[in-house]
This record gives C-alpha cells, structure tokens and sequence, in this order.
C-alpha cells in the first residue's frame, strides 16, 4: 500500500535539501569565478570549503542509512540520491581546479556559455528536490533539465570540433578539452539527479 506523504521531519530529506542547496550555491560560485576571474584564487577557496561541506553530508547520510532500522524510503535510493547530489558538487569543483591548475589565461566564450548553462541548471535541479517531500511532479522541471543538458552537449561538442580544427599548441587542445568535459559532466549529473528523484516519487506518490 502507498502513502502520499512522508515524514516531513525526517533528517534524510534535510540532507538532500542541504546537498541540493550546496550545488545551487557552487554552480553561482563557478559563474563568478568566470566572470572575476582575475581573483579566482578566493573564488576556487571557497568552491574547496563547500566541497568539504559537501563530503560531510554524504558521510552523514550513509551513517543514518546504516544505523537506521527503517528508512522513509529505499536505501538505495537514498544512497543514489546522495550519490548524485555529490557529483554536482564535485565536477563544478574539478572544473575550477582544472583551471588553475593548467593555469588558464582566461576563460574561453564557450567555458563561459556553459557556466551560464551550470548555473540555471542547478537553480532547476534544487527546485526540483523541494518537491521531494510533498510528492510533487517534476516532470516540467526534469524536461527543462534536459534541454539544458543537450544545450550543453552541443556547446561541449562545439567547442572541441573547433579546438581540433584550428589550436595549434597540442597542450592548450589537451587542457581545453577536458575542461569542456568536466564542465559538461555537470549537467549529466544534474539530469541524473532528477532520473533518481522522478523515480523516487512515482514509486511512493
């Protein structure tokens, strides 16, 4: 028998909210960098702070799944939530660290576009987790995520046609390349954040 609700105090959802509102932060966080990106120093320090933030949650939710005796809904399906929300995390931070680390002069007009992309995408997909605990459909939500995720595919795409057709220095090609992947890996992780929390929510709605 299903329920339409579930427990509104429960701390797995707190937890998702949390992860969810640290990859909405990290997606503006990686615009400013862009778009500042003479002091990108400060700006990668606090994406590091956030990813830690962002590590502790995980922890936290995979010690509640193993202490608890019953959980709000699937195990798996929490750990595949969780697991997911920290991806978004993690390659918005892995792209800034590309960056200084290849030591980038600046960012490229398609880098920019898909941090624009990055951006609304994560505003969406922490929208989307709010409708969790009511049960809400987010299939207008989840649509919009996946135009923004093939509206990144072909900025991605693009971008490294255009490095093979005309950069000559072999290790500029090298770096831009997967920096545009790491990029793109963002919105993957968002769409499939939003295949886990449509699941979830047709399995208990």
């Amino acid at each position: 028998m299903k329920f339409n609700f579930l427990p509104k105090e429960d701390s797995f959802f707190q937890e998702f909210q949390r992860q969810a509102s640290f990859a909405k932060e990290a997606g503006a966080m990686l615009l400013n960098l862009m778009q500042d990106f003479d002091n990108m120093g400060a700006h990668l320090e606090a994406l590091n702070e956030l990813e830690r933030q962002g590590d502790h949650v995980v922890h936290d939710t995979a010690r509640q799944i193993a202490k608890s005796f019953v959980t709000p809904i699937d195990r798996e399906d929490i750990h595949a939530l969780s697991s997911n929300l920290d991806d978004i995390l993690d390659f918005i931070q892995a792209s800034a660290v590309s960056m200084v680390t290849y030591q980038v002069a600046k960012p490229t007009e398609p880098a920019f576009r898909l941090a624009e992309i990055i951006k609304e995408t994560t505003d969406v997909m922490y929208e989307a987790v709010g409708h969790l605990i009511e049960l809400k459909d987010v299939g207008e939500l989840r649509h919009r995520i996946k135009e923004l995720e093939h509206e990144a595919d072909a900025v991605s795409h693009g971008a490294v046609a255009d490095l093979f057709k005309n950069e000559k220095n072999a290790i500029e090609l090298i770096k831009w390349k997967e920096i545009y992947s790491s990029l793109e890996t963002v919105t993957d992780k968002c769409k499939d954040v939003m295949d886990v929390l449509e699941g979830i929510i047709l399995k208990y709605a």
